[in-house]
C-alpha cells in the first residue's frame, strides 16, 4: 500500500546524493535517508503480502535471491542500530604539467679540407609561457569496502531502485501488494 510512496522517497534521496557528492556530510545524510526509504519499500511489501496465500514466500524469494537487497538491508540495519554509515570516498585524479623546452644548435665551420675553423653552440631560450604551468582534475566516488562487486555506491543505489521497481511491479501483478 505504501511501497510506491517509499520508492519515490528513495528516488528523491538518490537524486540528492548525486547532487551533493562533493559535500561529504550532506551526502552521508542523504545516504542514510536513502537506506531507510529503500528498506521501507520491502518492509511494507512484506507487511502487505504476508497475510496472503504465498505472500511470505514471494517476499522471501525476492530477498534471498537479490544480493543488492541483502546488502542494503545489512547496511540499513548497521546505520540504524550500530553507527552511522561512513562509505569510503575514493578520489582519482591526474595532473597535467606544461614543460618548457629550450633548444640549442651546435655549429661547426670547416674549410674545404675538413679542418675546423670555428665551433660554437647557440642556445635559444624558451619563450615565456602564458597560462597555468600545471592543472589538476579529480574525480571522486563513494564505495562500500565490503561490497563484492565493482559498482560504486551511486551505481549500487541506482541498481537498488531498479530492483525495487521490479518488486513493486511483480507484487502488484501477482496480487500480493497494492503499491
Amino acid at each position: 500500500m505504501n511501497e510506491k510512496e517509499k520508492l519515490e522517497e528513495a528516488r528523491y534521496f538518490y537524486a540528492e546524493m548525486i547532487k551533493h557528492q562533493e559535500n561529504r556530510k550532506v551526502f552521508k545524510h542523504n545516504l542514510s535517508a536513502f537506506l531507510s526509504a529503500a528498506r521501507s519499500v520491502m518492509q511494507y511489501a512484506l507487511e502487505e503480502a504476508e497475510p496472503k496465500n504465498g505472500g511470505k514466500k514471494w517476499y522471501d524469494d525476492w530477498m534471498e535471491s537479490n544480493r543488492v537487497f541483502k546488502f542494503f538491508r545489512k547496511k540499513r540495519n548497521f546505520n540504524i542500530h550500530t553507527a552511522p554509515i561512513d562509505p569510503r570516498k575514493h578520489v582519482k585524479g591526474h595532473t597535467t604539467v606544461v614543460l618548457r623546452v629550450s633548444t640549442s644548435s651546435h655549429i661547426k665551420v670547416t674549410d674545404k679540407n675538413g679542418k675546423v675553423k670555428e665551433e660554437r653552440e647557440i642556445k635559444e631560450e624558451p619563450k615565456p609561457y602564458e597560462g597555468p604551468k600545471s592543472s589538476t582534475k579529480s574525480e571522486s566516488r563513494y564505495e562500500f569496502d565490503d561490497w563484492e562487486g565493482s559498482e560504486d555506491l551511486i551505481t549500487l543505489c541506482k541498481v537498488c531502485i531498479q530492483e525495487l521497481e521490479k518488486v513493486v511491479q511483480d507484487g502488484i501483478s501477482k496480487g500480493f501488494i497494492t503499491g
